[in-house]
């Protein structure tokens, strides 16, 4: 298995709902037929120092061929350059095999 894990913060200069529009496209990813999970969530921990990111995103593929498929994806392509990108302050990746 491959998980990949993102963690970001969006724009704080963005309103409520260019933070929704942003979260409800991303959830679309969890359509890419090569995810075997996912889940995007809000940290239930207050932003601070040992908390520093707001949103978990994590996506798991049967191996690192999937994941790479995933990232060529013109969907998942649309989404990170067309929202993501444009509305995140920070983020970090993460992947690994397991």
């Amino acid at each position: 298995m491959h998980r990949h894990t993102v963690l970001f913060n969006l724009k704080d200069e963005l309103s409520e709902a260019e933070k929704k529009r942003v979260i409800d496209s991303m959830q679309t990813l969890r359509t890419i037929s090569t995810i075997k999970g996912y889940m995007l969530e809000k940290n239930k921990l207050p932003a601070g120092d040992k908390a520093p990111y707001e949103w978990l995103l994590v996506a798991d593929f049967a191996n690192d061929d999937d994941r790479q498929t995933y990232e060529k994806d013109a969907h998942h392509v649309k989404v990170i350059k067309g929202d993501f990108v444009p509305a995140v302050k920070n983020y970090i990746i993460s992947d690994v095999n397991f």
